[in-house]
C-alpha cells in the first residue's frame, strides 16, 4: 500500500519497527504480550505441562495471550487512534488489522469511539489463519477432523460443538466475556468467541482462494476471499545467497534426464529442534544421487547442532526466503504454518506436511483436501514417514498439477487489487481528493 501512494502507520511489536520504516512506514510500537501478562513465564510454563497439543493448547493460548490481554491493547489502539487525530484532524483513518488481534473488536460491541471521532474508522479484517468460526459443516475448530459433508457428520459436528462448548471450549467463552466487559464494552456477543472475530469488522478478507477453504454453507457473512499475497521476493532483491546456491541453479537449466529433485525444508521459526523434522528430512535422501534437499533454519544465525553429519547431497543456511527457493523446488516439507502453505500455493509448489500442534492440523486437513499436500500425521516423522510422503508427491503428478491451478486461481484474483479496491470503497470523497 506504501508503494501505491498511500500513508501507512503501522501499530504493532517492536521486531517490525525497522522493516516498516524501511519500507516508508511510520510506525508505533506495542509491547509483547508476555510483558502485558502479570506472569508470562508462568503461562509458558503452563503451556508446556499440556499434553494434548489440540484444542486444550490451543484455548491456553488464546485465554492468555489474546484474550487476557486485550483490553490494554485495545487501550494502546486507542491512543494511537487520537494521537493520528489530533495530527491531522481532516484525514479520514481507514483500520486493515488482522482478525485474531481482536483490538478494534470492544468498538463492535459498544465501547465509545476514541475522542475526536463521531464514528469509529471503517474496518478491515485479515484472515492470516483457517476460518475458524463455528460452522455446521465442521467439527470444532483445532480437533484437525476431515471435512465431511455426509448427514452422519453434520450430526457429528452438532454434538461435538455442544460438548466442546460446554468442556474445553469453556475457560474460552469466560474469558472473552470478561475482556470484552474490562474493555468497556456495553454488549456482549453470546456466541462463540472466534464467531465475533469476523462480525466486528466492517468487511473481512481471507487470504488465500476459495478452493484452499471448506465449501462452508454458513460462512461468516461479512467475509469475502482475497486470494493469497503474491511472491515478495523479486531477482534482484538484493538478499545475500549461499555460497551454494548455483547448485540450485545449475540443477533448475540441467537436461531432464540429469536434473535432481529439489526438496526443501523447513521448520519455520519458532520450532527450533531440527530433531523434529529438518534432521529426519537430511536422513531420509542421505546421498541420493537424484535428490538435493535443501535446508534453511528459519532464523538468522542459527546453526546446526555439532556432530550431525551433512549428508553430501544436502544444503543448509540459516535464512531463506521461501520465495527465493520455492520456484526451485519439487516439493516442500514444513509443519504447516498458514503462511509456509500460502508461498507454496503462489509459487505452485505441493508440500508434505508435518502439522499437528495447534492450528496447523486444520491447515494440513484443508491441504490434503485441496489436493496439493500429502498429511505426514505426526509432528516428529520418522525418516521412513518423511520419504514414504516425499515419493508419493513426486511419484504423482496430480499433486503438482493442482498447486499449479491454486498458484494460477490465486493470481487471478489479484489480492492486493481487491484490498486495495476495498479501501477505496471505503474512502469518502474528501480524502480521495486530498490523496488524488
Amino acid at each position: 500500500m506504501i508503494k501505491r501512494g498511500y500513508p501507512v502507520f503501522f501499530h504493532g511489536g517492536v521486531q517490525f519497527e525497522k522493516d516498516v520504516v524501511v519500507m516508508g512506514g511510520e510506525f508505533g510500537p506495542i509491547p509483547s504480550m508476555l510483558d502485558l501478562l502479570p506472569d508470562g513465564l508462568a503461562v509458558l510454563e503452563a503451556g508446556k505441562a499440556i499434553k494434548d497439543h489440540r484444542l486444550p493448547l490451543f484455548v491456553h493460548g488464546l485465554v492468555n495471550f489474546l484474550y487476557n490481554t486485550m483490553p490494554q491493547r485495545t487501550q494502546l489502539l486507542e491512543e494511537t487512534l487520537v494521537r493520528l487525530k489530533q495530527r491531522d484532524p481532516d484525514r479520514q483513518i481507514i483500520i486493515i488489522h488482522e482478525l485474531c488481534s481482536m483490538n478494534v473488536m470492544p468498538f463492535a460491541y459498544g465501547r465509545p469511539v476514541p475522542m475526536g471521532y463521531d464514528s469509529f474508522p471503517k474496518t478491515i479484517g485479515i484472515g492470516a489463519v483457517n476460518i475458524s468460526a463455528p460452522s455446521r459443516d465442521t467439527a470444532p475448530f483445532s480437533m484437525g477432523l476431515p471435512y465431511d459433508p455426509s448427514p452422519a457428520c453434520l450430526l457429528r459436528n452438532r454434538e461435538l460443538h455442544k460438548l466442546a462448548d460446554q468442556g474445553p471450549w469453556l475457560p474460552l467463552f469466560k474469558a472473552a466475556t470478561r475482556a470484552m466487559r474490562e474493555s468497556g464494552c456495553t454488549a456482549v456477543s453470546n456466541d462463540h468467541p472466534f464467531a465475533s472475530w469476523y462480525d466486528a469488522p466492517d468487511v473481512c478478507f481471507q487470504m488465500c482462494s476459495p478452493s484452499m477453504e471448506y465449501p462452508l454453507s454458513d460462512m461468516p457473512p461479512k467475509l469475502r476471499f482475497a486470494g493469497c499475497l503474491p511472491p515478495r521476493v523479486s531477482g534482484d532483491s538484493g538478499q545475500a545467497l549461499p555460497s551454494w546456491w548455483d547448485d540450485v541453479l545449475e540443477n533448475g537449466v540441467a537436461e531432464n534426464n540429469k536434473k535432481k529433485k529439489i526438496v526443501f525444508v523447513s521448520q519455520g521459526t519458532a520450532h527450533i529442534d531440527y530433531n523434529q523434522l529438518i534432521l529426519p528430512s537430511m536422513e531420509a535422501f542421505r546421498d541420493r544421487d537424484d535428490v538435493i534437499v535443501i535446508v534453511t533454519l528459519g532464523i538468522r544465525g542459527a546453526t546446526l547442532e555439532d556432530g550431525f553429519s551433512v549428508p553430501s547431497n544436502a544444503r543448509w543456511t540459516d535464512f531463506l526466503a521461501y520465495d527465493r527457493v520455492l520456484p526451485y523446488a519439487d516439493v516442500f516439507v514444513c509443519n504447516a504454518g498458514y503462511g509456509s502453505t500460502s508461498h507454496a500455493v503462489t509459487n505452485g509448489t505441493p508440500v508434505v506436511l508435518a502439522g499437528e500442534v495447534l492450528d496447523k492440523k486444520e491447515v494440513t486437513k484443508r491441504a490434503v483436501y485441496a489436493g496439493y499436500a500429502w498429511d505426514l500425521e505426526s509432528a516428529t516423522p520418522s525418516t521412513e514417514q518423511i520419504k514414504k510422503g516425499v515419493e508419493a508427491v513426486l511419484s504423482d503428478r496430480r499433486f503438482k498439477t493442482r498447486a499449479m491451478e491454486l498458484k494460477i486461481e490465486n493470481e487471478q484474483m489479484d489480492c492486493m487489487q481487491i484490498i486495495q479496491r476495498q479501501i477505496l470503497d471505503f474512502t469518502d470523497q474528501n480524502s480521495k481528493s486530498m490523496a488524488g
